[in-house]
């Protein structure tokens, strides 16, 4: 993402995530957990970007690494935060995404679905994950991205099928089955709703709930002086201009 960081700074960071790899190879949710599609993906990416190389490490720690996340059904099985975020960096195609629609901010508020009536933990996670999901961001590809394309996946990138990709999650990382209804809706968005978003009227639909979602994480900024509400939705913010990541 264009950080500037000092090769020490790079060093230890890597020390860090390298000294809570599992035996098995992979990455856990946290530090202590099994194994994980998203906690392996999203490590061994993050050693990439840091400067390791994909046969780096001791005792061939990142072919291990790699290897985990192959076995195991590759990238396209990580759960979905782990889509999002390979989707932002340009390593996993937005198509294959459940739909984060962020039309839903414009509904009346009155209706029980309406995103401002959910948890604050989920809409304020909800809120800059719809932006950047309407704004389909991709950043720089890079020739580290394409090599990232080359590695994290069973199939050629090309080849990949990111609607069946769309619903795959790796079973280690499976805590909560979608229901049907959930499914369905999914489904629904994507295949009949989504591709309307790209063409008018549904552009200009589109365009004014980016314009909605992006005043309340202005809102969310000034509220709590950018402090946001923790950790996971601060990251989808940018600093202290107050607008999203993009």
């Amino acid at each position: 993402m264009n950080t500037v960081l000092s090769s020490e700074h790079q060093k230890e960071m890597r020390r860090y995530i390298y000294n809570h790899q599992n035996e098995d190879g992979g990455w856990g949710l946290h530090i202590e957990g099994h194994s994980t599609m998203l906690g392996s993906v999203l490590n061994y990416v993050a050693l990439r970007l840091l400067g390791e190389g994909p046969s780096g490490g001791e005792d061939g720690a990142m072919e291990k690494g790699r290897n985990w996340i192959l076995n195991h059904g590759g990238a396209t099985s990580t759960a979905s935060w782990g889509k999002f975020w390979l989707s932002v960096l340009g390593v996993y195609d937005w198509s294959g995404n459940n739909p984060v629609p962020p039309e839903f901010w414009l509904l009346p508020y009155f209706l029980p679905f309406h995103p401002g009536r959910m948890s604050c933990y989920c809409r304020m996670v909800y809120l800059p994950m719809s932006y950047i999901y309407g704004k389909r961001f991709v950043g720089p590809v890079t020739s580290l991205v394409l090599e990232l394309r080359n590695e994290l996946y069973k199939d050629t990138y090309d080849d990949i099928d990111w609607n069946k990709a769309r619903t795959e999650c790796a079973k280690e990382d499976m805590y909560s089955p979608h229901s049907l209804v959930q499914g369905m809706s999914w489904a629904f968005l994507h295949k009949f709703v989504e591709p309307i978003m790209f063409h008018w009227p549904g552009r200009k639909l589109r365009e004014k709930a980016l314009a909605m979602a992006i005043r309340h994480v202005h809102y969310e900024d000034e509220c709590t002086h950018y402090i946001n509400l923790g950790a996971v939705p601060k990251e989808r913010y940018h600093g202290r201009t107050g607008s999203a990541l993009p």
